[in-house]
């Protein structure tokens, strides 16, 4: 296993650091960005050998979790080794560093030596990227890349690692069309990253992902994924990850089970219907189940939206008959002014239900 202690330089912005030079770097710049970059770096530079992370909760509630730092370095061997990071290399962290993709970003740049363009993490990455850096290698949310795909300076990235959320299925088929390489990661907090990987676009893509070799994958009696890896992890992870098990390395993501509603005996996976759903509305939405005397549990559909017009609504009833499956048509569509959100970016369902409900 490595040690933390061997990796103290790291290079930003084409500027060569060793120990306290990050630290006196990060702490001159007028960016607050850089400043969290320090902090990190200040507390992998402390002799404790864990680090505190907040996680997003995919497990359960979201809770401060204690994580080694050599499991980070090895994560970083693994990310390392299927991306084929050469030394020199440019990498973008366009990501908050008070996550934990973020945090890995800093460490991969230190564990293989690469030059890390650090831009602040806005919506649109490239906005303030210098025209003249090639990235070869970029992690960032769907959200990032929806307002990137058809930016000029997007040909300057060679390969980009999405991850955080689902993948809106338009932008995926939009992918093929894309010159830049593109994957989508699946992993969380406690697996320090991702742990499983699949090509979006190319020859070679494919719409299951196949976890590291050293990843053992297994569901348990909710066909939710469990996570074995005794050099990553302190012990097996049960997730709430409702997936389709190909064999011990590969699956099919289908949703959370926690989202999961049963409606009259019928299981029903929102994740599932909102691709469906995509091409039918241009904004935000979502589906969830609300209680019925009834069915037990009813689906209703979200929109972030005041109203639409009685013609806008019957289209869109039309639509749902032709693109979904009977069982998976909504039984109401509610409209949200303004939906609630995580820190995160992510539409948090229970509390915009709560409010439309309320209202």
């Amino acid at each position: 296993m490595y040690s933390f202690t061997d990796y103290t330089t790291l290079t930003l912005n084409n500027t060569f650091l060793k120990g306290k030079e990050i630290l006196d770097f990060c702490k001159k710049s007028e960016q607050p960005y850089f400043h969290s970059i320090g902090k990190f770096v200040e507390e992998w530079f402390n002799p404790n050998s864990t680090i505190q992370i907040q996680t997003s909760g995919s497990t359960g509630k979201p809770k401060i979790i204690s994580v080694q730092k050599t499991r980070m370095l090895y994560s970083a061997s693994l990310t390392a080794q299927f991306f084929d990071f050469q030394f020199g290399q440019n990498a973008l962290l366009c990501l908050p560093v008070n996550y934990i993709a973020g945090k890995m970003m800093i460490v991969r740049a230190m564990f293989s030596e690469l030059n890390l363009i650090c831009v602040n993490p806005t919506q649109n990455p490239l906005e303030n990227l210098p025209h003249n850096w090639a990235i070869d290698f970029a992690p960032m949310i769907p959200l990032q890349y929806q307002a990137i795909e058809n930016h000029s300076s997007i040909s300057q990235i060679k390969k980009i690692l999405l991850g955080g959320s689902a993948l809106n299925e338009e932008v995926e088929k939009r992918a093929n069309l894309s010159e830049v390489q593109l994957f989508h990661g699946y992993g969380m907090t406690e697996t320090l990253s991702h742990i499983a990987l699949r090509k979006i676009n190319g020859d070679d893509a494919t719409p299951y992902y196949t976890a590291f070799p050293e990843i053992k994958l297994d569901v348990d009696n909710r066909n939710c994924l469990t996570i074995e890896s005794p050099k990553l992890l302190d012990e097996k992870i049960i997730t709430n990850d409702v997936v389709e098990l190909i064999n011990s390395h590969q699956f099919f993501w289908k949703g959370r089970f926690d989202y999961v509603i049963n409606c009259g005996g019928i299981k029903l996976h929102p994740e599932i219907i909102e691709k469906k759903l995509q091409p039918l509305i241009n904004k935000p939405f979502f589906v969830t189940g609300i209680k019925d005397n009834h069915f037990g549990e009813k689906l209703v559909l979200f929109i972030e939206e005041k109203s639409l017009s009685d013609e806008s609504i019957f289209a869109l009833k039309i639509g749902m008959e032709a693109a979904l499956d009977k069982y998976e048509i909504p039984k109401e569509i509610l409209f949200v002014e303004k939906f609630v959100v995580t820190e995160s970016g992510k539409i948090n369902r229970p509390q915009t239900k709560a409010l439309a409900i309320k209202d």
